[in-house]
């Protein structure tokens, strides 16, 4: 078989498996940073444990925690979720994870 015989049939499978696939990026969902949390009642939430397990998972967590943690949070022990969210750019989630590791070092 000569090069563009592969080439063609490389292209043709190329072409038919992006169409079959849909785009995961067109769909819009809202900003969480736009909706408010009531801390307490949303940690007795059977989906707590695995909030805190995925945000913790990300590999940016532990330096965006220490700069929280030395910078952020004494300046202003009383900032909110949502606050820490907007200073920090990450998603109000991550900073409820930030926020929990702070009050279990305080403890």
């Amino acid at each position: 078989m000569d090069a563009t015989v592969k080439q063609d049939r490389l292209d043709k499978q190329s072409k038919k498996d992006s169409s079959d696939m849909p785009n995961i990026r067109s769909v819009k969902y809202d900003s969480g940073r736009t909706i408010d949390i009531d801390v307490a009642n949303f940690k007795g939430h059977p989906l707590w444990a695995l909030l805190i397990e995925t945000a913790r998972n990300n590999p940016l967590f532990p330096n965006r925690a220490g700069y929280a943690h030395s910078q952020i949070i004494p300046q202003n022990p009383k900032i909110t979720p949502k606050e820490l969210a907007g200073k920090l750019s990450i998603t109000v989630g991550e900073a409820l994870a930030i926020l929990e590791g702070y009050e279990i070092l305080q403890k």
